[in-house]
Parts: structure tokens; C-alpha cells; sequence
């Protein structure tokens, strides 16, 4: 392990020498140092474990140049710090920047320890661009429950869970979300049977799954990542309205006794009764839910982005599922 303020010393004097400012008007606390060159900011870090970087992370939150150091960058880490623009330095890079910028200094070759090496030259002739990105942030017209788990904590819930992070991307996955309401009498001779009941659920529109009713549905989602996919229902409105209906019908099905007398005889009766399909008043609408797919070497882990809980059923029948 490093000696961390040997090492900081050993950055300030060499960035110094290539003309950072080591000192700037910034105030980021809990940042082991910050330098600014050209009007822009590099924060760097040591760490040793992945918390460490993932506090960096919370700091810097994407306005500022990151670098975070370590003895030994996982494959998780190198993964995370990619998802969130922060280069990664192990002991070995370190080793080697250290070198060129001692080596450079003393033949007078021009070198940015942060950088690596610049052709001036070649940076003449290339012409002006702008790199048009496109923002993730950007706006989708869904009928979606909300994202309440970003990125970073679908990682960390997948991190034990899940071995050799490959790629993390947000599904949405359509449910047929209804409700329905019964409230119909039947006759039967001189009796009227009271039939009366509620529900209501999801259906996952490409497997079948059942799951709770989702309750709260925005119009449109703000799309957390890049990596994202709306998948296409399989399951239409009319086949899941039918299988609705005959659950419906089966489960509010009655049989009932009725007595009656013949001079001194009592006459018991047996009759079933159950809605019609007209008695019930159904509610089935399209919404999507927004799921994490934490894809690992050997297998895949999906995190509902709404209640930030690992999905014990797949949902896809297509899913190499944990």
C-alpha cells in the first residue's frame, strides 16, 4: 500500500513543475487534491476500495476532470468509474507516468503528466468540431412507474451478487396493469344472491408473471442511461381482458343453499352462481416498469428501478436469469 501523503507531495511537485495550479479557488471538501490548468479543474483521489471510489464519485458528480488512483483497480471499479467519466490509475500506470515525466523534464520534451504526451502539431492541423452528445437525460413519453434507484445503487446491490460486471442497461418492461370492480345481484326464484368484489394487479406482457399492481404511473420518465430498452408487448389487451375475465368469474363462483318447506318437508336446494362477464367493470391499461439489467460473466441480475429489490422471477423468457 502507498504511503498516501508521500504520494500527494509526489503529484503537487510534478504538477507543479508542468505549470498546474495545485492550489485553486474551489472548494471541494473530502478531495485529496485539486489542480487546475487552462481554466479547467482535475480532482484526484487515492483510494483503496471500491467505497472509496464511489465516494468520489458523490463529490464530483460529473462537473469537474476526475482521476482516482489505487495499488489495484478491479474489474468493477474500472467498469463503475467508466459509467460515471472518471479515469482510473493503478500502481503500475502510476509507476509509468512518474517515469515519463522525470525522463520528459530532463530532455525537455514537453509531457502532461495528467494527459500523457501532446503533439502540438498534430493538434494544429485538426479543424474545430463539436462533438454533438446526446443527453441521457433526455425525456421519453412513457406511461412509467418512476426511477427511484439510479445506476450506482443497482451496482452496488448487484456487486455480491453477480461476478465480472460486463455492462449494466435500464429495461422497460410492459405490464397490463387492471383493477376491477363487481357489484351485481343474482336471482335465483324469489332470493337475490349479492356478488361483490374487487381487485386489482399486473400482468407482465411478455411472460405472463403476475405481479402487484403498479400504483404510481408518470407520463413520461427521464432516461437515467444511454444503455436503455422499451420492450414490446407480447401479450395483447384482448388476451389478457379474456384471462382477466375467467379468473375473475372463476374465483367469485358461489354455491348456495336454499331451503324451502313442502308441509312438513324441508327442501334444501344447491345452486352456483357467478358474475357474467357484463357484471364486471374492468380497468386494463399499458405501463411500463423500469428494471435494471446487471449483466455479469456468467449470468444476468435484474433490480426493479422503482423499488430497488432484486426480481426473483425473470422477466423475459429470454433472460439468462440468476
Amino acid at each position: 500500500m502507498m504511503d498516501k501523503q508521500i504520494l500527494l507531495d509526489l503529484l503537487i511537485n510534478i504538477l507543479k513543475s508542468q505549470g498546474y495550479d495545485t492550489t485553486p479557488e474551489i472548494d471541494l471538501p473530502g478531495i485529496d487534491l485539486v489542480v487546475e490548468n487552462d481554466g479547467e479543474i482535475t480532482c484526484i483521489q487515492y483510494g483503496l476500495v471500491e467505497n472509496d471510489l464511489r465516494y468520489f464519485a458523490d463529490i464530483v458528480q460529473g462537473s469537474y476532470g476526475a482521476l482516482f488512483i489505487s495499488d489495484e483497480i478491479s474489474e468493477w471499479m474500472a467498469f463503475f468509474a467508466d459509467q460515471y467519466g472518471i479515469r482510473t490509475w493503478d500502481r503500475a500506470e502510476l509507476e509509468i507516468r512518474i517515469g515519463k515525466a522525470i525522463l520528459a523534464e530532463a530532455e525537455g520534451i514537453r509531457y502532461d503528466f495528467l494527459e500523457g504526451q501532446k503533439n502540438l502539431e498534430d493538434q494544429k492541423k485538426m479543424p474545430d468540431t463539436t462533438e454533438i452528445v446526446s443527453d441521457p437525460h433526455d425525456m421519453l413519453q412513457l406511461r412509467c412507474a418512476p426511477i427511484r434507484v439510479d445506476e450506482k445503487r443497482a451496482m452496488a446491490t448487484a456487486k455480491g451478487l453477480v461476478s465480472g460486471i460486463t455492462n449494466i442497461v435500464i429495461e422497460f418492461v410492459p405490464f397490463w396493469n387492471y383493477k376491477y370492480v363487481i357489484d351485481t345481484y343474482q336471482q335465483y326464484k324469489m332470493k337475490a344472491v349479492h356478488i361483490s368484489s374487487e381487485d386489482s394487479s399486473a400482468i407482465n406482457a411478455l411472460n405472463k408473471q403476475k405481479h402487484e399492481y403498479l400504483r404510481e404511473i408518470h407520463d413520461q420518465i427521464s432516461i437515467p442511461s444511454q444503455n436503455y430498452e422499451i420492450k414490446s408487448a407480447v401479450l395483447t389487451k384482448d388476451e389478457v381482458e379474456n384471462e382477466i375475465l375467467s379468473d375473475a368469474i372463476a374465483s367469485n363462483t358461489k354455491t348456495i343453499a336454499f331451503t324451502s318447506t313442502s308441509g312438513d318437508t324441508i327442501i334444501t336446494e344447491q345452486k352456483t352462481v357467478k358474475p357474467r362477464s357484463k357484471d364486471i367493470n374492468l380497468d386494463v391499461e399499458l405501463v411500463y416498469l423500469p428494471v435494471w439489467e446487471v449483466k455479469g460473466a456468467n449470468h444476468n441480475i435484474m433490480i426493479d428501478a422503482y423499488t430497488g429489490s432484486v426480481m426473483t422471477e425473470p422477466v423475459d423468457d429470454d433472460v439468462e436469469f440468476l
